[in-house]
């Protein structure tokens, strides 16, 4: 071999090891991680990465495998190892490691018993996070407050006969210092031996002085500043300024003080003694679990409010049948998202049937009975409808279009393609109204539907259908009603 054939070899060779070691190094592969995918909608998954770790128990069971905006949610692609089993009660959270680090999601698992999670499958279940934005609130609330303490303190101290009282301590510093000689002639060889040991301290103190200068002389200058505040507190409480002025200067405000401190000392016997609410939150558990327990309820009642939503629905279906159009208006109130109630107005160009009986007897005959069918075009029909979710299907039950009946979903794709089963009317005379209909929402507005309504009418009323909806959630009407101009005088 030519020796640029030997440099070439060993410069490839070179190219795959180091490429080996940093697949090593980063843990990356040309293999898709072994597993299967959940989704999980977030209201915001701010600070949250791809390829960040997903865990439960502080154990990572799997990698954040896509972020991306869907129906004003953040929706999150959980990659999940594959011997890790969770079930459709399961519970994700954002979290973050410390005050500062990064954001992860932990998974709470669900109950045993419950259905497990396969690929493409939807975790219901979310809590919201607390973002950076609310402590910093929290931080500034906190910080206002400790401006007021300090003004507070400032206004505190301050008084015209303080000289008085100073001039007493001075005479008892006096006292104390005389009494010390006293102590130290007393007692010479322990004061001998104290001077040593001051000695060799003193020469410890030079050599930590000769290395740390510049930290000393930063203390000094403190202690210099400290030394000009207090001089400021103490003129202050000599005119009698402020609480402490008073204190020291007003009689009055002694004796109130000391009716105070009796009254506070009165109030901690009692919560010593348990009595009263802060004396049973102090000595009882029950009542301090109880606390905890109508937080935990407040905190859920908050949970549900966020979870309310209200959604105004148009629906228009054109009957090859009869070639006109039936509409829909309805209102749905969604207090959380397994569970709704929806109130609908029916325009049927079919018109409302009201069946009226009439007995006659003609000449002392036999009674006869007129069954009588009477058609009101313009009359409305109403729905009213309670509908509960489990999982991928929905159950209702209710009025529907102004008859009892019942009816079922079956939810794909993540709700964008919605399969109904509908059946009311049950009358002895004739077959019940049988509804069948396929909603695909292509866009987050607009929704297109198609079906077979009354297939199994023995009357000829059964029809193909075809048309389409627009949906609106309160918070979109909330922002087109505050775009619309209002007209000034």
């Amino acid at each position: 071999m030519s020796s640029e054939a030997k440099v070439g070899v060993f410069v490839i060779i070179g190219i795959i090891i180091l490429t080996y070691m940093s697949m090593r190094v980063g843990e990356l592969s040309f293999k898709r991680a072994k597993g299967y995918d959940v989704n999980v909608y977030f209201d915001s998954a701010t600070g949250l990465a791809k390829d960040v770790q997903v865990e439960i128990a502080g154990v990572e069971v799997g990698r954040v495998r896509k972020i991306s905006l869907e129906n004003g949610k953040a929706l999150v692609v959980l990659r999940i190892n594959s011997n890790v089993k969770l079930t459709k009660d399961a519970k994700a959270v954002i979290r973050t490691k410390g005050i500062l680090g990064d954001k992860y999601v932990e998974l709470v698992p669900g109950s045993p018993s419950a259905p497990p999670l396969k690929e493409g499958d939807r975790i219901v279940k979310t809590v919201p996070t607390t973002d950076m934005d609310s402590l910093m609130i929290t931080l500034e609330e906190v910080a206002k407050n400790i401006n007021r303490l300090t003004n507070s303190l400032a206004n505190v101290v301050g008084g015209e006969k303080g000289e008085a009282s100073l001039n007493s301590i001075i005479e008892n510093i006096k006292e104390m210092v005389e009494t010390l000689n006293r102590t130290v002639q007393e007692n010479n060889e322990d004061v001998t031996n104290i001077i040593v040991n001051l000695s060799e301290f003193s020469e410890t103190l030079n050599k930590i002085g000769d290395t740390n200068r510049e930290d000393i002389r930063g203390i000094i200058s403190n202690v210099r500043k400290a030394s000009a505040g207090i001089n400021d507190i103490t003129s202050k409480i000599n005119r009698g300024k402020g609480t402490i002025g008073k204190l020291v200067n007003e009689e009055e405000t002694v004796n109130n003080l000391n009716e105070a401190l009796a009254s506070l000392k009165t109030i901690t016997d009692k919560i010593n003694r348990g009595e009263g609410s802060i004396g049973k939150l102090i000595n009882e558990d029950e009542t301090v679990e109880n606390i905890n327990a109508s937080l935990v309820s407040i905190n859920d009642y908050l949970q549900k409010q966020e979870d309310y939503k209200t959604y105004l629905n148009y629906r228009g279906e054109y009957l090859f049948d009869s070639t006109e159009v039936k509409s829909y208006l309805s209102l749905r109130i969604q207090p959380r998202e397994d569970k709704y109630y929806l109130l609908q107005i029916v325009d049927d160009p079919g018109g409302k049937e009201e069946v009226t009986d009439t007995t006659t007897t003609i000449g002392g005959g036999t009674p006869s009975l007129t069954h009588t069918v009477e058609t009101d075009k313009d009359a409305l029909k109403f729905s009213a409808q309670i509908a509960k979710r489990y999982y991928n299907i929905g159950l209702r039950g209710g009025l529907f279009e102004s008859t009892g009946g019942v009816g079922l979903d079956y939810y794909l794709f993540n709700d964008r393609l919605t399969l109904s089963l509908e059946a009311f009317d049950f009358d002895p005379d004739r077959n019940a109204h049988l509804k069948f209909k396929a909603d695909y929402r292509p866009f987050k507005y607009i929704y297109i539907t198609s079906g077979f309504d009354n297939f199994i009418s023995d009357e000829g009323k059964e029809s193909f259908f075809i048309g389409a909806g627009i949906s609106f959630a309160d918070e979109d009407i909330k922002s087109l009603l505050s775009d619309i101009p209002i007209p000034k005088d």
